[in-house]
């Protein structure tokens, strides 16, 4: 079986732990048995926009990942990649960004919503459910604006915002946004892009993925093809972690294959 990791991070991330590398992410996932990696370091636009983070050393990761993918050539099947936060809040910014290098795979992820922090950071438990089913619907809305933005390779954890609501020990129901996640669905197939499944969630165990299998069938039913996977490691140690559990998700929502980029071109591999 061809086992990928395409949502990882470095200490190029303002959030990586300072023993992960480009070179160490390959060594560990030659360790682990991957075949297929992609490192994505974190640009969110508002951080860069507004100082809230160090400013991502774009140069410095570039020559890091690039001299890993001929360090690993013919071993590894390394893609070069970024995670852009929030690209449609400052959409200048994000194409400066983009513009900088040929970037192999770009992960669109809503962080937060303008004015708002990082979902992280919100106390959904102190929330009435009228209240978190408000900042849900917003996200969904910013979700489908920021995917517009041109350049995007795959949405990232479509249900970030669940991941915090589902800590905060508040149930969830999905079904009276169908109509918009439907739309946000079509709007991927007609921009050829993908969806992420995050398995984070998954090995910190929610016993979820991002977004859960309810929605990963509602996207196959909808005609959606097209998946990438990610376990999110911020570290070498949590490389790969849960990626074969994601796997399964993928086949029991009817998605046989994940899409992962070599020598510059989209193909799929099997998850069974």
């Amino acid at each position: 079986m061809t086992l990928c990791d395409y949502h990882t991070h470095t200490s190029f991330s303002f959030d990586g732990a300072p023993d992960s590398t480009p070179d160490s992410l390959c060594r560990r996932a030659l360790e682990i048995g991957l075949t297929d990696l992609c490192i994505t370091d974190h640009c969110d636009v508002n951080g860069e926009a507004e100082g809230i983070y160090d400013p991502y050393q774009a140069d410095a990761a570039w020559e890091a990942m690039t001299a890993a993918q001929e360090k690993y050539r013919g071993r590894l099947y390394l893609t070069r990649g970024i995670e852009l936060g929030n690209a449609s809040q400052y959409p200048e910014v994000a194409r400066a960004v983009l513009a900088r290098h040929p970037y192999e795979f770009v992960i669109g992820s809503l962080h937060n919503l303008r004015g708002v922090p990082d979902f992280a950071m919100l106390k959904f438990e102190e929330m009435t459910p009228a209240l978190v089913a408000q900042l849900f619907d917003r996200a969904l809305d910013e979700t489908a604006e920021m995917i517009r933005f041109p350049g995007l390779s795959t949405l990232g954890h479509l249900t970030y915002i669940h991941r915090y609501i589902t800590l905060a020990g508040q149930a969830f129901d999905f079904k009276p946004y169908y109509e918009k996640i439907r739309a946000i669905f079509r709007l991927l197939m007609e921009r050829d892009m993908a969806l992420e499944l995050n398995v984070s969630t998954l090995w910190r165990g929610l016993g979820i993925g991002m977004p859960t299998l309810e929605l990963l069938k509602l996207y196959a039913d909808c005609g959606g093809r097209l998946v990438t996977i990610g376990s999110d490691a911020h570290c070498p140690a949590n490389l790969g972690r849960a990626i074969r559990k994601g796997y399964a998700l993928l086949a029991a929502a009817g998605l046989p294959h994940v899409t992962v980029i070599r020598e510059g071109e989209r193909v799929e591999l099997p998850v069974e």
